[in-house]
Formats: structure tokens, sequence, C-alpha cells
């Protein structure tokens, strides 16, 4: 996410599409959904799935029902000071990596894409889907991040893969879209929606459209944006500052049956642990509503496949967190019920993906805290710290 006053990061991530088929009615709570599989009590489990993996982000169901999850990687390479000598230096290189986590040992199934370190931030591959056969994945940034400076080979490949939307199915690397340049441009030209941020971009998650396509919520311009089959991308909506001020950060998008679409927020800096809140937004009509509020820094989210929805939070305590980031996750029930899913047990978690038995994965230790990214001297989470846990 693009960095605030102080600090603008954070991830967050996609559901995958098949798994997250049942959804949220057009106005209150979530619908009433089949009976299998049962919902979830505050005393399930949290397990470990996998560990060694660096800043995981956005998870899904990959070939042949695989656990896949990204990875933004370990700090790049090569440093260029992009600004005034306040700025803070960034750091550029293909660290980036999508890895199959279904043995408990990471197996790096795609590697080499783009990755940047901004001050505290890793950004890269984020938000992660399998659609028909398909994986794809969404970058963070914008191609024009890029400085002149940089190698010719390491330019060329940020001006490629930076905010695009990838095909990097088999390994092999593809642009279908650059959601990141367009949401720049869109941005630049809306400087007075947030003038001490634009323009900016930093595409973070997204999911499959009913109809083909994608959609794409961007954590930097505030934007949810539409991927059309033939990779036009179009702004659909903005995400507006929270009443209070901290500045909204989209972080997560899914689709409910209903084929409305859901958008949650991790709130700007000095926001409170009920700032952020989960957008309903209506594709026939346009419209844009608060569908369920009071959490805090939103990570993740999408509905189970019971229909419940679910919300990762960050952080307890609001943004930026007090002290260190104890995380949870809160299920909302069809009638509205609220339940805190692993608390006390989650650091840093990120993203959501439903599982078909009713349990729910996150990626945890999702980045160092404090963030740092110079081991041993972090008092925070090794670089290689992050896993893939499972609720339930």
């Amino acid at each position: 996410m693009r960095r605030l006053k102080t600090s603008r990061m954070l991830s967050a991530v996609v559901t995958a599409a098949a798994l997250a088929s049942v959804g949220a009615g057009p106005s209150g709570p979530v619908a009433t959904a089949a009976t299998q599989p049962g919902t979830l009590t505050s005393d399930a489990p949290v397990t470990v799935m996998a560990s060694g993996l660096y800043e995981p982000r956005g998870l899904a169901w990959g070939p042949e029902g695989h656990l896949v999850v990204t990875e933004t990687g370990a700090p790049p390479p090569v440093c260029r000071q992009t600004g005034p000598p306040a700025y803070p230096t960034v750091c550029f290189g293909l660290t980036g990596s999508v890895a199959d986590v279904s043995s408990g040992t990471p197996v790096r199934i795609v590697t080499g894409l783009a990755s940047n370190l901004d001050f505290e931030e890793m950004k890269g591959p984020h938000g992660v889907a399998y659609v028909d056969g398909q994986l794809y994945v969404v970058e963070g940034a914008s191609p024009q991040i890029v400085p002149s400076s940089l190698p010719k080979d390491l330019r060329a490949a940020g001006k490629e893969q930076y905010g695009a939307l990838l095909n990097v199915t088999g390994g092999s690397i593809s642009v279908v879209a650059n959601p990141g340049k367009v949401d720049y441009q869109w941005s630049a030209e809306h400087v007075y929606l947030a003038p001490n941020d634009f323009p900016s971009a930093q595409p973070y998650a997204l999911t499959a459209k009913p109809d083909g396509g994608f959609y794409v919520v961007d954590a930097a311009s505030n934007t949810l944006d539409s991927v059309d089959q033939r990779g036009k991308v179009r702004v659909l909506a903005f995400i507006p500052n929270t009443p209070a001020g901290p500045d909204s950060v989209p972080t997560c998008v899914d689709v409910g049956p209903d084929g409305a679409v859901y958008v949650g927020e991790l709130t700007g800096d000095r926001s409170s642990e009920t700032a952020a809140s989960v957008y309903r937004y209506e594709p026939s009509s346009g419209s844009l509503a608060v569908w369920q509020s009071g959490f805090s820094a939103i990570s993740g989210c999408g509905f189970g496949a019971n229909g419940d929805f679910y919300v990762t939070e960050f952080d307890t305590t609001g943004f930026l967190p007090v002290g260190t980031p104890y995380g949870a996750v809160v299920q909302i029930s069809p009638d509205g019920t609220r339940t805190v899913l692993g608390e006390g047990k989650l650091f840093a978690p990120n993203g959501f993906l439903a599982g078909p038995d009713g349990s729910i994965y996150v990626a945890n230790k999702s980045m160092m805290w404090p963030p740092c990214h110079v081991a041993p001297t972090c008092p925070g989470i090794v670089i290689d710290g992050g896993e893939v846990v499972k609720i339930g």
C-alpha cells in the first residue's frame, strides 16, 4: 500500500472464487446459507500448515487443489534514491514468487516476480487467483515509480510488471492488464480526493468476475477496478476516507452470490480499532455503501464455504498497531453474530482463503514488526518467518 504520512503498508489478498461461492444479501447481514459446513467457534484450533515464507500475502486453491501463496520476497538488491534526501531509498528487484505449500514445505512454482522495498514495506505479488486452469497474480506499485537509473533489464521488468495483472501459469509470466498504470493516472486526475497522497497506485487484491475478467482493489488510489476479458481496465468506485479522517486503504475483495462486490479496508495512520469497514458495491447501479463496520485494520476478507463472511484483522488495536501486531479473524454469521477466531495466536496476519470443509486459511507473520528488513537486528520475525495457518 502506498506509504501514508509516516507509513502506508500492508496487505491483502484474495479468496478462491470457486470456494467462496455463497454470499451476502443486498442490504443487511449475510444471507441464510446452506447447512454445510458448520460455523467455527472461538476456540477453533490454529494450525501452522507451512513456514519459511518471505512476507506471504495472497492465498488460493491452485492447480489440482494445491494450496498456493504469494510472497512479496526478500529485500531486493538494487537501491536508488527516488526523491529529495528526506525521501526513503527504494530498493528494486525480482524477488517475488508464488509458492505451493501443500506439502508443508514451500515449493516456488513461480519466481522472478517484481518486488520493491519502500522504506519499511515490501511490495510485489499480492493477490492471487486460479481461474479456468490459469494462475493469476496482481502486482503492487505501478510502472510510473521505476527510476531511469536502474539497470536496463531490471528497469524493463519493473515497467512491465509493477501494477500489472499477470498470468503466471506454469511459471511463465505474461501481462493481462496493468490496473496500477491506469489507477496512477486516475489518481493524478483526481488529486483533490487525497491531496496528500495522490498520485499513487498499489493494486492489492483481486477476485474473478462472474461474467469473466476480474475485480481489483487498489490500496493506494482507493479504487475498485474492473478488468474485462480483453484486459481493459475501468475504475468503478472510489473508497472514501473514514469520517474521522484516516485514509481508506482497500485490501480485499470478494463477490457475493447476489453479484454484489464486497471490499474491506485497512485504515490509515492513527486510526482506531473500530475504524475499518466492509463496503458493498452494486454493479447494476454503481452504488457503494458501508455494509459492515467496526473492524480493526482489515488485511483480508471473503465468504466461507457456508456463507459466513470473514474479516482478517492485521492487528486488533487499530493502525498503526499499539505494540505487537497480534491479529485475529472475525467471523460474521448469517444473523450478524460476530465470533473472534485465533485471538492471541496470530501475528500480523494477512489474506483469507475458504476451505471446502468449513476451515479457513490466512497468511501469518506476513511482515516483520517493527518494520525492518535487516535480520538479525530486527526485533520482529525473521525475513523468511512467514507462515500459512489453518483455523478450524
